[in-house]
């Protein structure tokens, strides 16, 4: 069991470690914000204020593009730094260019061939919007209103190359196509049933938010971040206080050090409310 500040139990010392929490790391959709909803709640939002009114640094981490966090899905809150794209882009809180990686043009077109191949439904992040080369008509539900277009002319990358993909198709077609071009590096990680983010090589959460910290002057060793998906494991990994929520897949909660409600119960919310109220301090 994890306690924050207070009364705790009574532990023998050799069992006790007592950390200062620096910076937090937070996935969006899942871990803050209920999936199927567009804007973080007020409790949420306030949380988020007070731990940086603390002192500790917030950097929100995300599998969704830069075009798809506008303003109004935080609340107005600004973070010190985000990573986007699943580590592909890092952004300061001024929205300066910390990282970036894109994808070239020989693993998209190996990503277009496969999909066109096969019919799986395909779409490409770039700052201003997702692009569909494949399947657009399939995939305008899965994104609000504006973040997708149509990319089928499959042109957009002639003005500039991607951050990373996000693809519809069965596990069997997400292994088939490492198969045949693992060699490439890609990284398919999954984030919901039959979809998959594509980031380039040596690129995930973790990479972006060592990124961050480095330009934040800080290190891993007072990182705590939270997530739900498998896209988050590497990110669990680096944390010094992973925490997950309920929901998360088993193998994941048993990864981490604390496990608190889903975001419909708010409870990352309750632990950023706990950690702002400790100013960081925080005992295993």
């Amino acid at each position: 069991m994890i306690h924050a500040c207070g009364p705790k139990r009574k532990r023998p010392p050799k069992e006790e470690i007592c950390m200062t929490i620096t910076a937090v790391a937070l996935d969006l959709d899942g871990t803050l914000l209920p999936r199927g909803t567009h804007r973080l709640s007020a409790r949420t939002v306030a949380a988020l204020q007070a731990v940086q009114s603390s002192g500790i640094r917030v950097i929100v981490a995300t599998g969704r593009a830069v075009c798809a966090v506008p303003p109004a899905l935080l609340g107005g809150f600004v973070p010190d730094a985000a990573v986007y794209s699943g580590g592909a882009l890092v952004l300061d809180g001024e929205g300066r260019t910390l990282a970036a990686r894109c994808l070239d043009d020989q693993p998209m077109y190996a990503l277009v061939d496969w999909c066109e191949d096969y019919d799986y439904p395909i779409a490409f992040a770039y700052p201003e919007a997702y692009y569909a080369y494949v399947g657009y008509d399939r995939m305008t539900g899965f994104y609000p209103a504006g973040m997708l277009r149509d990319g089928e002319d499959q042109d957009r990358h002639l003005e500039g190359k991607p951050f990373a993909a996000q693809c519809c198709m069965p596990p069997e077609g997400a292994a088939g196509f490492t198969e045949r071009y693992g060699h490439l590096g890609l990284r398919l990680v999954p984030f919901a049933p039959g979809r998959y983010d594509v980031c380039p090589p040596d690129t995930d959460k973790a990479a972006g938010v060592r990124a961050a910290l480095a330009a934040l002057g800080l290190s891993p060793e007072g990182l705590a971040a939270a997530g739900d998906a498998e896209n988050d494991r590497p990110l669990l990994a680096l944390a010094a206080l992973p925490v997950t929520v309920e929901s998360a897949p088993e193998s994941l909660r048993a990864a981490a050090r604390l496990t608190v409600p889903d975001p419909e119960q708010e409870g990352v919310a309750a632990f950023l409310e706990q950690l702002a109220a400790c100013r960081g301090g925080w005992n295993l």
